[in-house]
């Protein structure tokens, strides 16, 4: 896990510097460039997706944000993962990977590759837009550790329909379950894989949850804690409170709250 830009809330990735059911389509027939995107069934948040070399891709809604744009992507710095919205655009990663928390605005410009196993099957997305709670943006509040992007890609549908997305588990632990199974993904600096922990998450307090699991490094920031029926919810994102990314030995994630719902309105996650 990574020193946030925030001096109170290091995590692990910093930011970059500048900037049911339905049939499958046969995939698409291989040229030069980057890799064909063939939309997937709708109407489940998790269907099985192949790349479009037809190989099968194990967490293809989970992927890793690169400091570059498409063109030219660059190095892999923080996590992410697609999101059910209206939008059918969004991903979900941690806040202090694309914003300083010092009041100045969030980058975009960077870009995400959905299933990156040292290779990108679905291609590389460009961020368009992010939308941050303000207590992140503005003082770098770890609670607030949340960001949620927009994401495109030229002649391509949007990323839901490629990759399938995960629900959001909103305000889970107000629910009073001290006890949560969850599996946390990431991909840590310098590694073609992402790295899966499994273990019992608790909650540190009403606004962040924490799981001592080792594994998690550097680059896993914005990963998410996978709970629910075959790992298709997340209960949070791997944040940066107590400055958490610098130890792969314990992670925290903010509670995805009332300030995290509505940076997921506001991003066109609901209408």
């Amino acid at each position: 896990m990574t020193t946030a830009a925030a001096a109170t809330a290091a995590g692990t990735g910093a930011a970059p510097t500048p900037t049911t059911s339905a049939t499958t389509p046969a995939p698409a027939t291989a040229t030069a460039g980057p890799p064909a995107v063939v939309p997937v069934a709708t109407g489940l948040s998790l269907p099985a997706v192949t790349a479009p070399d037809g190989t099968p891709v194990a967490r293809p809604a989970t992927g890793a944000l690169f400091d570059g744009p498409a063109e030219d992507p660059g190095d892999h710095f923080c996590s992410a993962s697609v999101v059910e919205s209206v939008t059918g655009d969004l991903v979900v990663t941690a806040a202090h990977c694309v914003a300083d928390g010092d009041g100045t605005p969030a980058r975009t410009g960077m870009s995400f590759a959905p299933g990156f196993d040292g290779t990108a099957p679905f291609g590389y997305w460009t961020v368009t837009a992010a939308a941050v709670p303000p207590g992140w943006l503005e003082s770098g509040d770890p609670d607030s550790d949340v960001a949620f992007l927009t994401v495109s890609r030229p002649d391509a549908p949007p990323i839901q329909q490629v990759t399938g997305a995960y629900r959001l588990a909103f305000g889970a632990s107000g629910t009073g379950d001290d006890d949560t199974p969850v599996t946390a993904v990431g991909y840590n600096d310098g590694d073609a894989d992402a790295t899966t922990v499994s273990g019992t998450a608790g909650t540190l307090d009403e606004d962040q949850w924490q799981l001592d699991r080792p594994g998690l490094d550097q680059g896993s920031s914005g990963g998410p804690w996978l709970t629910g029926p075959d790992d298709s919810e997340i209960l949070a994102v791997t944040g940066g409170y107590q400055q958490g990314g610098d130890s792969p030995d314990v992670s925290y994630g903010a509670d995805l709250g009332p300030a995290v719902q509505s940076a997921y309105r506001s991003a066109g996650g609901t209408d």
